[in-house]
């Protein structure tokens, strides 16, 4: 067994707050998204890089790309990254000690050190990639999307500031959120997890689905009462994350994103409830009778009454929803092809699954959503 929590984790509740505390000046740089220095980096004297100049969703190869050429230029200290996923992600890239482009640095075996001091403040409750050091990317050339971890992309602060949810639109927090959750229940199922691990996995999961439940019955209005629980809950996820890969419900949305352009976090908001069923369905008796009994008191169900997975599905389509694979623009003649492609670039998680799933089980996935 082996676990460890890189980053040092800090807590603020404004940026004032945090820019004071870490003395944040000229020789720093800020990479993030223009509304968001707008809104709460205003008068900062750290240089800036802007996301919004480089991609207008999530980060391709080709975008990366042009990122790290315009990083090169510039002269700082450290890199200070501000934002969601995307944003994250790309930072891990930006401060490494290379001169590779993606397609280089995705090579295998490729680890460069770092150049510059690292910190990842998310803006969203989502990945918990503030604590991990993978980095997820398009790749529309071969029509998927990949991921890769970097010895040197843990940060070296991971800052969590309360304010950066105060103006997130609904649609961001759902799905973001959504993706935590399935983080923390698909790591808690990884044949490689650990005791470590599973109090994260579990802890966050709780959080996140009372938190739902709340939406639910009082409205969206508790989103900003419960920021510091979805905050809180997304850095455990993402603990966890660092140290077990996630499984068959991100390798499945990873293909489903990349070949739909839906974003990371509805895509595998979408595939959680069919995969989780077809493991219930398989393997009833294992840990996943911890995440039934755990959706079962979340949502204040009868213990035995129905499939909990069939109640998370409900819950999700009130909080999170989405639409059937062929809205997205997925037909009956993609799904074998599908299958057969999440078997071909996804084995890196695919691994992690709780019960194997062969290219059959996931086409039957795809079936039942259509």
């Amino acid at each position: 067994m082996k676990f460890a929590v890189r980053p040092q984790i800090h807590g603020y509740e404004t940026f004032a707050q945090f820019a004071e505390a870490h003395r944040v000046t000229n020789r720093d740089l800020i990479f993030t998204q223009r509304i968001l220095h707008e809104s709460f980096m205003q008068g900062s004297p750290a240089q800036t890089l802007f996301y919004d100049d480089f991609c207008g969703g999530e980060p391709t190869d080709v975008a990366v790309d042009a990122m790290l050429v315009a990083v090169h230029k510039l002269g700082f200290e450290r890199l200070i990254a501000i934002g969601g996923g995307s944003i994250l992600d790309c930072a891990k890239m930006l401060a490494l000690d290379s001169e590779d482009n993606v397609a280089g640095l995705f090579k295998a075996g490729v680890q460069p050190g770092r150049k510059v001091g690292l910190m990842l403040v998310p803006t969203t409750c989502g990945t918990g990639c503030e604590v991990t050091c993978v980095s997820v990317l398009d790749f529309p050339g071969i029509g998927s999307k990949m991921g890769k971890g970097f010895d040197a992309g843990f940060a070296d602060h991971a800052v969590l500031i309360d304010e950066m949810l105060s103006k997130i639109p609904y649609y961001v927090f759902a799905t973001s959120s959504a993706d935590a959750l399935v983080h923390a229940l698909e790591i808690y199922l990884a044949p490689t997890a650990n005791a470590y691990t599973d109090m994260f996995c579990m802890a966050a999961a709780r959080a996140i689905l009372q938190g739902y439940r709340r939406i639910v019955e009082h409205g969206r209005d508790v989103i900003q009462q419960d920021a510091k629980s979805y905050l809180a809950a997304s850095n455990m996820a993402g603990i966890a994350l660092a140290n077990v890969l996630a499984g068959g419900v991100h390798a499945i949305a990873m293909h489903f994103g990349s070949a739909h352009h839906v974003p990371h976090g509805e895509a595998t908001r979408l595939f959680l409830p069919a995969v989780f069923k077809v493991y219930f369905e398989k393997e009833p008796a294992g840990k996943i009778a911890d995440i039934a009994r755990l959706i079962e008191e979340a949502l204040g169900l009868p213990a035995g009454r129905e499939n909990p997975f069939d109640a998370l599905d409900r819950l999700l389509a009130e909080v999170v929803p989405t639409k059937q694979l062929s809205q997205y623009g997925m037909a009956e003649g993609d799904i074998r092809v599908y299958a057969d492609k999440v078997i071909e670039t996804q084995q890196r998680l695919l691994v992690n699954n709780y019960v194997p799933l062969s290219a059959s089980d996931i086409a039957g996935i795809y079936s039942r959503l259509m």
